[in-house]
């Protein structure tokens, strides 16, 4: 059921980016769409694998067979990788990296929006026992899968709303669903019960840390950087033109 919705997701977040492509008079070649898209997907996969051996390194040197199970994957890897996949995508479909990034940023959130359903259902991904005065003897858990699905749909929306509203220039979008995505994954992992987390062995340099974490934080440093660089530029350009 958790792979259903996560296809389904992804094919309601394609048809999202292939309608915007089209209203932006953006000519994306259907075959080549289809083509890099299943390239990202991939990616994404080998990247939530390989995010998950890398927490424990020496294990799957000794055990090297293990390398090539899905068992075990870490989603900030996929999203990591998926979004480096984009740079040989934007080439083969012959349209600019920005704004190709524009392009998948909301439909990629509204797909991981629907993906989180799968989660919900298949009961993975759940949150911590929920300490509050009152609740400690309910044995309710914190909704984590609910929240990280409303966290994706809030951030499609926010971006569709922005891409409507205000726009100063290309990759705006990209690297404000990189900022969001990351932030409420760290901030969510918090909740999360640690068996749903995995973190770095003790054998590794970040012993004991969560990868997620880890992963985002990084993440959102780099887009942070790379956002306040982008709009320094644009401010600048606006500048000289007066």
């Amino acid at each position: 059921m958790n792979v259903i919705f996560h296809i389904v997701g992804m094919i309601v977040g394609g048809v999202l980016i292939s309608w915007r492509a089209r209203r932006a008079g953006v000519e994306l070649n259907p075959v080549k769409f289809v083509l890099g898209s299943i390239f990202i997907i991939v990616s994404g996969i080998v990247g939530a694998r390989l995010a998950y051996v890398l927490s424990d390194l020496n294990y799957y040197i000794a055990n090297w067979p293990e390398i090539f199970s899905l068992y075990g994957t870490i989603i900030p890897g996929a999203i990591v990788f998926g979004l480096l996949a984009l740079i040989p995508v934007a080439w083969f479909v012959h349209v600019p990296f920005w704004e190709l990034g524009d392009l998948f940023a909301p439909g990629v959130a509204l797909g991981q929006a629907i993906g989180r359903i799968g989660c919900l259902v298949e009961g993975c991904c759940f949150g911590q026992t929920i300490l509050l005065p009152g609740l400690e003897q309910t044995g309710w858990l914190y909704p984590t899968q609910t929240m990280h699905g409303l966290a994706n749909l809030s951030i499609a929306l926010f971006l569709l709303y922005l891409d409507s509203k205000y726009k100063p220039f290309k990759g705006l979008l990209f690297l404000l669903y990189v900022i969001l995505f990351f932030t409420q994954r760290f901030l969510i992992d918090f909740l999360r019960d640690p068996v749903t987390t995995p973190v770095f062995a003790d054998t590794m340099p970040l012993a004991g840390m969560h990868v997620p974490r880890v992963i985002s934080a990084v993440a959102i440093t780099l887009a942070v950087i790379v956002l306040v660089w982008r709009w320094v530029r644009v401010r600048k350009g606006i500048s000289h033109s007066h």
